[in-house]
C-alpha cells in the first residue's frame, strides 16, 4: 500500500465559496474511480472542529478529478490514494474553492491527518449476534403469530423482549403492540409471552379470560421457573442467583413462589441468609438465566460452603449465553489495540460490554454512530476489536466496517464462544446445540 500512495492537489469543479466538499468518490485521470468509504469519518471530523472549518458548510459529494483537463476547475481537491492488493484504488479527499486559501489549507490538514492513519489492519468482531438463541426464536415466533393472525385480530406482546433494537423494530413494523398489563389487551387479541416469560398471575389471568396465547418462553427460562415452583412446593427456601446486574426475567422467576424465594446478587451475600431464618436442611438453589455462569459458580461455591446440604438444578439447565458473549468480548479485546463498542450512550448492555472489554486496562471506545470514530483513536492501531450491543442499529456494524476499510486494507474475522451440553446429552434444552466443552470460533 505504501508504495502506491499518492498525495495530490487537483483542480476540480462543483465547489461553491464558503463550503468544503468531502469526496465520497473521485474520478481520477489515471486511477479511474477512486472509492472513498472513509468520507463520512472526514466529514464528521470537520463537524467536530478537527480541524475547525471556520463556519463553512460541509458537504459530501463525488468529485471529478478530470476537470483540470477540461478547464472547468475553479476549486482545489486535496486527495490521498493508494491501491488495494487487488488493484482497486481507494482514497480520501476534500475540496474548497480556489479563492478561499484558508479553506484549501483546512482540506490539506484534514487529508494529511487521516492519510497518516492509512495502513493494513486486522479487525475482530466479537459475538456479532447480540441476542441469545431463545431471544431470536421468541421474536421469530411473535412475527409468525402476527403474520398468521386475522386482519381484525390485534397481536400484543406482554412486556418487551430482551433483544436487539432491529428485532424490536421488526415486531413494531409487523403490527405487534407491547403491553405491560393485560388490562390493555382486548379479549379478541392474541397475546405473546416474551422469551424471558411472564409471572404466574399473568398466565392465570390470560387463561381465565380465554385469551389466545403464543408462549415464546425460552426453554431454559421455563425450566428455571418450573424449578423455582417445584422446590418451593416441596417446602424449600429457594435461593435465586441473579448476579450483580438486573435481568428482565429475575422478577418473573421470583413470581413463581414469591413467599419462598431469596435473591442472591453476589457470593458475599451467602453469609447473610441466616438472618432470614432459613432451614439448612431445606434449601435449594436456582441460577437465573441470563447471568454469567462464572458469576453464578462463585455464588454456588459460597452457598455450598455455608450450607453443604443445599440442593439445586442439574448443571445442564444453566444458560451459557451471557458467559459466552462475555468470553468472546474479552478474547477480542485481548487481541486488539482498541475495542469499539457499538451502542447508545445510555445503553446498560453496551456499558456491560465496555466493562468486559476494558478488563486489564485495555482501550475501549463507545460508538453510537460511525462518525463518532476519531483519528486519535486509531493512531498507531494495528488491530481493532468491534463489539455490537443490543442498542446498535443493524446498519451500524456494516457502516463501521466500510469506513475502516477506507483507511487501508482490512482483514475482518468474527469470533464467538459457544458452550453447552454435548449434543444428545440428557437435559439439553430443545433447540439448543453447542460445541462440546466450549470453543472459540473464528470465521
Amino acid at each position: 500500500m505504501n508504495r502506491t500512495m499518492r498525495v495530490e492537489h487537483i483542480s476540480v469543479g462543483g465547489v461553491r465559496p464558503g463550503e468544503i466538499v468531502v469526496a465520497t468518490a473521485i474520478t481520477h485521470s489515471e486511477r479511474g474511480t477512486v472509492g472513498s468509504p472513509a468520507a463520512p469519518l472526514l466529514a464528521a471530523a470537520l463537524g467536530r472542529g478537527e480541524p475547525d472549518p471556520g463556519g463553512r458548510r460541509i458537504r459530501l459529494h463525488p468529485m471529478d478529478g478530470t476537470a483540470e483537463a477540461s478547464g472547468a476547475g475553479e476549486a482545489v481537491l486535496v486527495m490521498a490514494s493508494y491501491l488495494e492488493p487487488d488493484g482497486r484504488p481507494v482514497g480520501l479527499g476534500a475540496a474548497a474553492h480556489s479563492d478561499d486559501r484558508a479553506a484549501v489549507d483546512i482540506c490539506g490538514k484534514l487529508v494529511a491527518q487521516w492519510a497518516g492513519l492509512l495502513r493494513s489492519r486486522r479487525l475482530l468482531v466479537a459475538a456479532p449476534e447480540p441476542d441469545c438463541t431463545g431471544a431470536r426464536a421468541g421474536v421469530e415466533a411473535a412475527l409468525r403469530a402476527a403474520r398468521e393472525a386475522r386482519r381484525d385480530v390485534p397481536v400484543y406482546m406482554y412486556g418487551r423482549p430482551v433483544a436487539a433494537a432491529d428485532r424490536i423494530a421488526r415486531l413494531t413494523e409487523a403490527g405487534v403492540a407491547f403491553a405491560d398489563d393485560l388490562d390493555a389487551v382486548p379479549d379478541s387479541a392474541v397475546v405473546v409471552f416474551p422469551p424471558h416469560g411472564v409471572p404466574l398471575p399473568v398466565r392465570a389471568e390470560a387463561a381465565a379470560r380465554g385469551l389466545e396465547v403464543v408462549d415464546t418462553t425460552c426453554p431454559l427460562a421455563a425450566l428455571a421457573h418450573r424449578d423455582v415452583e417445584a422446590y418451593a412446593h416441596r417446602g424449600d427456601t429457594v435461593v435465586l442467583m441473579t448476579g450483580a446486574r438486573d435481568t428482565a426475567g429475575e422478577w418473573i422467576s421470583v413470581s413463581q413462589a414469591p413467599e419462598s424465594v431469596l435473591t442472591l446478587h453476589d457470593a458475599a451475600q451467602a453469609s447473610e441468609l441466616q438472618r432470614f431464618g432459613v432451614d439448612p436442611e431445606r434449601l435449594s438453589l436456582v441460577v437465573q438465566p441470563g447471568i454469567s455462569v462464572d458469576e453464578a459458580a462463585g455464588m454456588i461455591t459460597a452457598l455450598r460452603e455455608r450450607y453443604p446440604r443445599v440442593r439445586g438444578q442439574h448443571y445442564d439447565a444453566l444458560c451459557y449465553a451471557a458467559t459466552d458473549r462475555a468470553a468472546a468480548v474479552r478474547s477480542v479485546a485481548e487481541a486488539a489495540d482498541v475495542t469499539l463498542v457499538l451502542g447508545a450512550a445510555d445503553d446498560p448492555d453496551a456499558g456491560h460490554l465496555e466493562a468486559e472489554a476494558a478488563a486489564g486496562g485495555r482501550a475501549v471506545r463507545r460508538l453510537a454512530a460511525s462518525g463518532d470514530l476519531t483519528a486519535a483513536w486509531l493512531t498507531g492501531v494495528n488491530a481493532i476489536g468491534v463489539v455490537p450491543a443490543r442498542s446498535a442499529p443493524g446498519a451500524l456494524l456494516p457502516q463501521v466496517l466500510d469506513a475502516l476499510a477506507g483507511l487501508g486494507p482490512l482483514s475482518v474475522t468474527h469470533r464467538e464462544v459457544r458452550t453447552g451440553p454435548r449434543p444428545g446429552a440428557d437435559g439439553a434444552g430443545p433447540g439448543f446445540s453447542a460445541l462440546p466443552g466450549g470453543a472459540v470460533v473464528d470465521a
